[in-house]
């Protein structure tokens, strides 16, 4: 465990070690949220949370026929096949 001070400005240094082992680099965004007696930082996340509402309809293509259930089961299985057959060695 090692100690670090608190500048003027609030910040704290994070040592180089504890830097390099969890890949931190400047820019490097964090979550700060008191536990207890403690404060904890956590990489925030890469991609903000989506809602499936917010989701939605972003695949609908205007004019697009939408398939029925067997239609959607017959064109995956279709996908599949031909991605296990370009993958099968000759």
């Amino acid at each position: 465990m090692q100690t670090v001070k608190v500048s003027s400005k609030g910040q704290i240094v994070i040592p180089k070690a504890l830097r390099d082992s969890r890949r931190i680099t400047a820019g490097s965004e964090f979550v700060i949220s008191a536990v207890g007696e403690e404060l904890r930082l956590t990489p925030a996340p890469a991609f903000a949370k989506t809602l499936v509402k917010d989701a939605a309809g972003v695949l609908h293509r205007a004019g697009r026929k939408r398939l029925g259930e067997d239609e959607t089961k017959r064109a995956i299985a279709k996908l599949i096949g031909a991605r296990d057959k370009a993958t099968q060695s000759r």
